[in-house]
């Protein structure tokens, strides 16, 4: 017996303590950097270990740091360690039970030593539905992890587009600006001579003002997006200022396939695969409670000594299958019938997701397509008034103004381009993947 308990005190697993603390949980955070050896090596596994920083790349790191993603992480772990579990065969059970003999009336020893091992045998294949349960479960639990990186991609892109919209309009409108500080100084020299009236000097003024408005609008927006792009990804601030951002992903518009844009949608979004191995994961709980129908048996060999004799014994046990276990049956078959329609559902949510997006980005590819035309022309007069400014025939208040109305047709494109952008992303975010 005590060489016995060695041996399986041997076998156990410790305990180990793992507190944890916010001051060092925060300070870890404060040192997230996209250059730590960390980051490096998983880029390094994702072939992304050189490159711009741009959504594709951003997006990894975020894979990488972002806590919804590392939560998914964890619960696939504990999925998959359930696996383990699942394969386990049952213990069995050793019962020891000495007695002694208070009025002895035999000359034999008043202790009756009883001794019995019970080996439980699993029936109908049970381990093994068991063990496909556990597997579909860890496998849906794998498909969460893809679909949280998808959703903290998705999350980089949309901080990474206001924050190049909002640069673009910095850029934009301090020109706008500069141009309407033009405008005024010519007003104001015409108005002392006589050209003009006030009324056009106080116009100008106006406009004036909504650029400045504008200006400090999209200044605002160029600091909060930093801060989102930030959280987005799940470093400080200063993890993002400290690198060259690369925004040429968000300026092309590609061409998509409805059809093939909607096979991918309905058949291979990491949401629909997770809840198919939910599904697959209810079937095998259902043949499991099937397999419960057939009792599982308990073998129990045993030995006594009793008044001088050596006795040996056999037992076999199991539950008589009375209740044919409808009820757990019953209940894994409604299950498997709620995985089916969460499943459904989920596609059918996709469906309208999908058609939505596709008429989004159509129209706003059509609305961009519109702008870069009036943007076009308008600088087409600009470039023309120029040369009629150049030849004497009209005042250089008018190239100014032509200047402006180009300005506005450039800002007016910028946001067509910006919204285009958005309905893109809301398309990718429908297929779950990117549009090439």
């Amino acid at each position: 017996m005590p060489m016995l308990s060695l041996v399986l005190l041997a076998a156990c697993t410790a305990y180990r303590s793992k507190p944890i603390s916010p001051e060092e949980s925060a300070a870890d955070f404060a040192q997230r950097r996209l250059d730590s050896p960390g980051v490096r090596k998983f880029l390094e596994e994702q072939k992304a270990s050189r490159g711009a920083w741009n959504v594709d790349r951003l997006s990894l790191v975020a894979a990488y740091y972002h806590p919804d993603v590392a939560l998914a992480r964890a619960e696939a772990d504990e999925m998959s360690a359930a696996i383990k579990t699942a394969e386990m065969r049952p213990n069995p059970v050793f019962t020891f039970g000495p007695q002694f003999a208070g009025n002895r009336v035999s000359p034999y020893t008043p202790w009756f030593i009883a001794g019995n091992v019970f080996i439980p045998i699993e029936t109908a294949g049970k381990r093994s539905k068991r063990t496909q349960q556990a597997i579909a479960a860890a496998e849906a639990a794998r498909w969460r992890v893809s679909s949280r990186a998808w959703a903290a991609r998705s999350r980089v892109r949309a901080a990474m587009l206001e924050l190049h919209g909002a640069r673009e309009n910095i850029r934009l409108l301090e020109t706008e600006q500069k141009l309407h500080d033009e405008a005024i100084k010519k007003l104001t020299a015409q108005m002392e001579a006589g050209d003009v009236s006030p009324f056009e000097l106080t116009q100008a003024r106006l406009m004036l003002n909504r650029a400045r408005l504008a200006l400090q609008d999209a200044q605002r927006l160029a600091a909060t997006g930093e801060a989102k792009l930030a959280a987005a990804v799940g470093v400080p601030l200063s993890a993002i200022r400290s690198v060259s951002l690369d925004f040429s992903s968000l300026q092309r518009l590609p061409d998509v396939s409805e059809s093939s844009t909607r096979r991918h949608a309905l058949t291979q979004r990491a949401d629909l695969l997770s809840l198919l191995a939910d599904y697959a994961a209810a079937e095998s709980a259902l043949k499991l409670e099937i397999a419960k129908q057939y009792p599982d048996l308990r073998i129990g060999p045993g030995f006594d000594y009793n008044q001088g004799q050596n006795r040996w014994q056999l037992g076999v046990s199991l539950d008589l299958p009375v209740n044919g276990n409808r009820g757990p049956i019953a209940q894994a078959e409604a299950r498997r019938v709620t995985a089916e329609k969460r499943f459904l559902a989920q596609q059918n949510t996709i469906q309208g997701e999908l058609d939505i997006a596709l008429a989004a980005y159509r129209a706003s590819r059509a609305k961009a397509s519109t702008a870069a035309l009036l943007a076009q022309e308008a600088r087409a007069a600009s470039d023309t008034t120029k040369r009629m400014v150049d030849a004497g025939q009209v005042s250089a208040l008018e190239l100014t103004r032509r200047q402006i109305e180009a300005s506005n047709a450039n800002v007016a494109l910028m946001a067509a381009n910006i919204e285009a952008q958005s309905a893109a992303g809301a398309l990718e975010d429908a297929m779950q993947a990117t549009l090439r």
